[in-house]
C-alpha cells in the first residue's frame, strides 16, 4: 500500500512540473495559465515529491525507503515522458 502511495504522489508531482510549463499548458489545455497558477503548480509539483520521500523514508525505513522512492520516481517520471510524447495518440488527434 505505501509503494502505491509514493508512486502516484511521485505521478502527480511530476504531472504538475510539467503542467507548471506554459510549452506543456499550451500542448496538453490548449491555453497558457497565469503566472502565478504556473508557480503554484510548480511548487505543489515539488513538495508532491518531497512528500513521497518523506512517506517512503518513514514507511519503509530511510535506507530501503531511499531506493524504493528512486525506483517509484523513475518509473513515474517516465510515464509522463511517454504520455506527453504520444500527447496527439492519447487526446484523439491522429487516426490509425
Amino acid at each position: 500500500m505505501i509503494h502505491a502511495a509514493i508512486f502516484f504522489l511521485s505521478l502527480g508531482g511530476f504531472v504538475m512540473l510539467m503542467l507548471g510549463m506554459a510549452r506543456h499548458q499550451q500542448d496538453w489545455l490548449r491555453r497558457k495559465l497565469r503566472p502565478a497558477l504556473n508557480c503554484t503548480l510548480c511548487l505543489s509539483g515539488f513538495t508532491a515529491l518531497t512528500l513521497a520521500f518523506a512517506l517512503a523514508g518513514a514507511g519503509l525505513g530511510w535506507e530501503y525507503g531511499a531506493v524504493s522512492w528512486f525506483g517509484w520516481l523513475t518509473i513515474a517520471a517516465a510515464l509522463v515522458v511517454i504520455a506527453n510524447t504520444n500527447r496527439e495518440r492519447i487526446m484523439g488527434k491522429v487516426r490509425p
